[in-house]
């Protein structure tokens, strides 16, 4: 009887034992809050999938840091309902058509960051490490234009790294090639100073 018991025992140990490493090794989902992010991201690195030059010097990149500077003004900032992603887009007179001749030159051409506003929702993910967030643009009457960025349809959120990025999104440039588009990876790391969106 005694070994009867022993052996229940034994068996209970090892179920329990099973079930706790079942459990563990499942994804846990979560999902994020307001309270998870902060409200302002800086942007620390972007390139594109394939090489471009954008700023008439002859040199293709990857890194579009290294054609123009003003990816430095780049940043996105969240509200608990909105989000605003500034980001270069070419100002050209006249307004921009695919016939633009190719004779432009790097001076011809000014980029500034331009601010885009978008509502969101949260998406929850397989882990603690990674969710996501899904942008939808508030359109705005006449600001279309072929340089215009193509936002995202989601933006990662990294919570180890304490980092955001996307990967998806598009954008025209205009080059001695004609117009190009490309495809965009950027990063951003948060800006403390702005603490969380409450």
């Amino acid at each position: 009887m005694k070994q009867y018991f022993i052996s229940i025992a034994f068996s209970l140990v090892c179920s329990s034992f099973i079930f706790i490493s079942c459990e563990k090794e499942s994804p846990k989902e979560t999902v994020l809050t307001p309270c998870d992010m902060y409200r302002k991201y800086l942007l620390i690195d972007v390139r594109a999938k394939l090489p471009i030059d954008i700023n008439f010097d002859g040199i293709e990149n990857i890194d579009l840091t290294k054609e123009i500077d003003v990816f430095q003004d780049c940043f996105i900032y969240f509200t608990d309902k909105e989000l605003t992603i500034a980001w270069p887009e070419a100002q050209v007179n006249p307004y921009p058509t695919p016939n633009i001749p190719i004779s432009y030159t790097g001076q011809d051409i000014k980029y500034s960051a331009v601010p885009r506003y978008y509502t969101y929702t949260y998406g929850s993910g397989t882990d603690d490490t990674y969710a996501s967030i899904y942008p939808v643009e508030i359109r705005e009457e006449g600001l279309q234009s072929y340089f215009r960025f193509g936002p995202p349809t989601w933006i990662q959120v990294d919570k180890v790294q304490n980092i955001i990025m996307f990967d998806c999104a598009y954008q025209y440039f205009l080059t001695k090639k004609g117009l190009e588009n490309r495809q965009l990876i950027a990063v951003f790391k948060p800006d403390p100073e702005d603490g969380y969106v409450r």
